[in-house]
């Protein structure tokens, strides 16, 4: 049996069903049946494999042809949509730095303080979603590490440690966000690294580092930020609190497995000095392992009653002046906020070249 034959001529069969009401349908294809019987002398009633497979598909081909072309134009509208959402995100941040980056001119030039300075660097980067920045942070920061060309494996430790605690601390607290920081962070070490092989076995050991102990400090940074919370304004620090109960179980597997799934991604070379900083730091995640403990603890007893509770009044505890005002204290004031934006973060480079 030629099966490109068959296929063609049960596509020519089923050809007018999209759009027909069921009944219709189904008299359609009973006589494609009938033809599969008269033409091709196949018993429907013990069809094999292939035959019901080219049958069942010409049907469904013919059937949805149009859902099917609707459905590939909202999806590139889709995808033009994103591309535009990123690129007005992206314009969105560069603007209200450059905007920041005049009024601390203005305000040097007026020879206004540190402290002044201090604070308006904290209010830019309480207006900055350092999510959406985090990908050009991270490759700023590592090349100007390579740039300088010395302490490249402690210089970039510190700076993925401080990148990766005040991009968690910035948002909700989830297993999500935390995989996708990791994640991003990582991805841009391995860009650069495929690009300056020479520093790779620096840019990824001392990466991965940092990231391991600002996951460390940020989960240290929650349970003080959740203690000293109102117990009314809880659940805003929490995206899903059973989710996050759960996971918190495992983030040092989280963290590794995150590690992983990059390194079987990556070209033979990163993959190799992947596996051999894996191997190195895996069994030093006692410390990780403790602190998520102890965010366990504090939780504790908390969760249940916080998501039953917010089951009946979360779009009231939302919209409430109380938790709003509650939410806005419990989140840390960076005074480092331009030197991340910049990507060098001057102060921790300081530190580590006087050593």
């Amino acid at each position: 049996m030629n099966i490109e034959k068959l296929e063609r001529d049960l596509l020519d069969k089923c050809v007018k069903l999209e759009g027909l009401e069921p009944e219709q349908q189904k008299k359609l294809i009973n006589d494609t049946l009938s033809h599969l019987q008269s033409e091709w002398d196949i018993d429907v009633a013990q069809i094999d494999m292939p035959e019901l497979k080219i049958l069942s598909s010409a049907i469904l081909t013919q059937a949805t042809a149009n859902l099917n072309a609707e459905l590939q134009e909202l999806l590139l509208q889709k995808e033009r949509i994103e591309r535009q959402l990123n690129k007005k995100s992206h314009t969105l941040q560069s603007t209200k730095h450059q905007l920041f980056t005049i009024i601390e001119e203005l305000l040097r030039e007026k020879e206004a303080d540190n402290l002044s300075i201090s604070k308006l660097h904290s209010i830019e980067l309480q207006s900055m979603d350092l999510l959406n920045l985090l990908e050009e942070m991270v490759e700023s920061a590592i090349i100007t590490t390579l740039e300088k060309g010395s302490n490249i494996e402690e210089t970039l430790e510190e700076l993925a440690k401080e990148i990766t605690i005040q991009t968690l601390d910035e948002g909700i607290l989830s297993a999500e966000r935390i995989r996708h920081v990791i994640s991003t962070i990582l991805r841009t070490a391995i860009e650069v690294s495929e690009a300056s092989p020479n520093s790779a076995p620096a840019i990824l050991e001392g990466t991965i580092k940092g990231m391991r102990t600002g996951l460390i400090r940020s989960l240290d940074n929650f349970n003080k930020k959740f203690l000293f919370t109102p117990d009314e304004a809880k659940m805003i620090l929490i995206e899903d609190p059973h989710a996050l109960y759960n996971e918190l179980h495992h983030t040092d597997a989280l963290f590794l497995h995150t590690i992983e799934a990059l390194a079987a991604q990556s070209s033979p070379s990163i993959k190799s000095e992947l596996e051999n900083v894996l191997a190195d730091i895996r069994y030093d995640m006692q410390e990780l392992v403790l602190i998520s403990k102890e965010t366990i603890d504090v939780l504790g007893d908390k969760l249940s009653q916080l998501a039953k509770e917010a089951m009946q009044k979360s779009s009231d505890l939302l919209q409430s002046k109380k938790a709003q005002e509650a939410k806005k204290m419990g989140i840390h004031a960076w005074s480092v906020a331009r030197s991340v934006i910049d990507g060098a973060i001057k102060g921790a480079k300081d530190a580590i070249d006087k050593k």
